[in-house]
């Protein structure tokens, strides 16, 4: 039982092992850090290979070719005509600590300076001097007996103690880097994954100095409890790592991960099926198993980048591009969950401004749905839609909304066109009881992306609590856009108010002569939003944004860019004062049409 539970395991590992490397650099190929963490995966995989080539070693060759030992790097000369036991001496699993010690001092914040550099090559020289004094002297290991279901089956060296300390050594490095990078960034996200993987190198690191103990006091410790251990901790580093990535490179994962981790699990499936055959039926070696898998996932998860290579050969630069396209759209098809994305840009929102808590919210008819949060778990049943209106960004009053949101002081309406269909809350401030004007700019443009982000995954009813009367904004918002079109005036539903018929003259009465009078009513309201100040000329003040913003765009037909320079404003608060003197115009004409009812 021993025996087949080690053999599972340690095969499972390798697997996991291998994919999470090549998933890596596959998914950030320009990333140094996804490079050097998918080398130290895959000399991790070297323990459990070494262990599965002990427990089911390839047949003794007594004349091994003298090619052999090209196939052969990580063990020692003579392995396949000896005993087996050799197989147990790979050194493949030494550079490890070397790599994850690089990619984590990378991960630090701010460049590499001379003093990192240093400790980097400190540490591969001292792998080369490991590897050198595992294969050619016995002073790593002085003989190998045993069982190796169990960890005494090395017998340490005179210098077996001494390369653990160093490892040990290396490995405290790796956690205070891990441990400083995630006290040093502002985000709650990528704090998170800095400490798991801080956790898991304190995991992995464990393994050697409990190999050493168990191997100096002859305790007899099944290797599968550290392969269990180390495994855990191999698939803490490459997950972590590789939301770490999608996270910096502004991608989602989740999807993605599952799906690879889907589609190679039936690949090793096959291949284990049509290798029990082979062994079973044609006696082919057990070892094959092992290798045969690994070829299998290497292939193809590689499959993507040699078809690309293979594009520039083949096709011209408009059908490479084209079929470049159409991978990336088919990569993100079934992505419609932004989560991740917008969790992370709350987080840095929140962040930035020292948030205490922050949440995202999207209407739904009478209820919110909560899209992302930051640092809040309470839920949202205590709050509702007409909650949350508001035409522009909201100071709330500490109490304002109830319990548990009675921190909450500040509220960004999330808005597409003029229908609003969320909010984003945020808590007081860490370091004061408001934010500042710079504070509230600073969050007015992620607010405006995220509103765009949610445009596409609305609910087919999304609630509309912008003025409700017998006038639209919506409709008001149509026909300022179409105010050079008499046909199209004169058949919207505002043609039809008794404020438009008042107004055509007698004998007029075709839909053009209705359309007519629409652009002449609209104009009119638009214009009680002229300040009754003379016109600056030169930097308009605040007051006459939201005529110049409406007279530009709908009258004079300018485009968005001209005006928002013109005012020296953002395109959010474009886009909100907008908004808020539609709203205006639209309550004008509501006004006037009710004198006459």
């Amino acid at each position: 039982m021993l025996y087949s539970l080690t053999v599972i395991v340690n095969f499972v590992f390798l697997v996991v092992a291998v994919w999470l490397g090549v998933y890596l650099v596959t998914r950030s190929p320009r990333s140094l850090v996804a490079w050097l963490t998918g080398l130290t995966l895959w000399s991790i995989a070297g323990l459990f290979l070494n262990l599965l080539l002990v427990l089911t070693p390839p047949p003794y060759l007594e004349n091994s070719p003298d090619w052999a030992p090209l196939f052969l790097p990580f063990w020692p000369a003579g392995t396949l005509s000896s005993d087996r036991s050799l197989w147990l001496q790979g050194w493949l699993v030494i550079p490890a600590i070397a790599f994850w010690h690089h990619a984590t001092t990378l991960l630090r914040p701010r460049k590499m300076n001379p003093w990192r550099w240093i400790r980097v090559l400190v540490a591969y020289v001292i792998v080369v001097v490991a590897i050198l004094v595992f294969l050619y002297t016995p002073f790593m290991f002085s003989s190998v007996s045993g069982d190796p279901l169990y960890l005494n089956a090395l017998k340490p060296g005179p210098l077996y103690s001494l390369f653990v300390g160093i490892l040990i050594v290396f490995t405290v490095v790796c956690i205070f880097n891990l441990s400083y990078s995630a006290h040093a960034t502002p985000f709650e996200m990528p704090r998170k994954q800095f400490l798991i993987l801080a956790f898991a190198t304190l995991v992995a690191g464990l393994t050697a100095p409990v190999g050493m103990v168990a191997a100096a006091f002859e305790i007899t410790i099944p290797r599968v409890s550290l392969a269990l251990l180390l495994g855990v901790a191999m698939v803490l580093i490459g997950f972590g790592v590789a939301r770490y990535s999608a996270l910096m490179e502004g991608r989602t994962m989740r999807r993605d991960f599952i799906y690879s981790a889907v589609s190679i699990g039936f690949v090793a499936f096959l291949y284990l099926g049509v290798t029990w055959v082979s062994v079973q039926v044609f006696n082919v070696p057990a070892v094959a198993y092992i290798f045969l898998v690994i070829g299998a996932i290497i292939s193809h998860t590689v499959i993507d980048i040699s078809r690309r290579k293979l594009d520039s050969f083949y096709f011209h630069n408009k059908e490479r591009d084209l079929r470049l396209n159409l991978r990336r759209l088919s990569s993100i098809v079934g992505e419609q969950d932004q989560e991740e994305n917008l969790a992370l840009a709350l987080d840095m929102m929140c962040s930035s401004v020292r948030a205490t808590y922050g949440m995202i919210l999207l209407f739904e008819a009478d209820n919110l749905r909560q899209i992302a949060a930051y640092r809040w778990h309470a839920g949202v049943a205590s709050l509702s839609p007409t909650d949350l209106v508001a035409d522009d960004v909201l100071h709330l009053e500490l109490g304002q909304l109830p319990y548990p949101f009675v921190e909450a002081v500040l509220l960004i309406p999330l808005y597409i066109e003029i229908e609003q269909i969320g909010a984003i809350v945020f808590g007081i401030p860490e370091n004061g009881t408001r934010y500042s004007i710079a504070d509230v700019e600073q969050l007015l443009y992620p607010s405006d992306k995220i509103a765009d982000v949610l445009q596409g995954a609305l609910p087919e009813e999304v609630i509309s609590l912008s003025y409700s009367g017998q006038i639209s904004v919506e409709v008001v918002a149509d026909a300022l856009r179409n105010m050079y079109d008499f046909a199209y005036l004169g058949d919207i539903s505002l043609a039809e108010l008794k404020l438009i018929h008042s107004r055509i003259p007698d004998g007029s009465v075709t839909h053009l002569d209705r359309g007519k009078a629409v652009y002449s009513i609209i104009g009119e309201a638009l214009e009680k939003l002229r300040p009754e100040t003379v016109y600056p000329g030169e930097l308009a003040p605040r007051e006459w944004h939201p005529y110049l913003i409406l007279h530009g765009a709908y009258i004079k037909d300018r485009p968005n860019r001209d005006i928002m320079s013109q005012l020296y404003i953002s395109e959010g608060t474009f886009n909100r004062t907008r908004r808020s003197a539609i709203q205006s115009v639209t309550r004008v004409l509501q006004e006037m049409e009710a004198v006459l009812s």
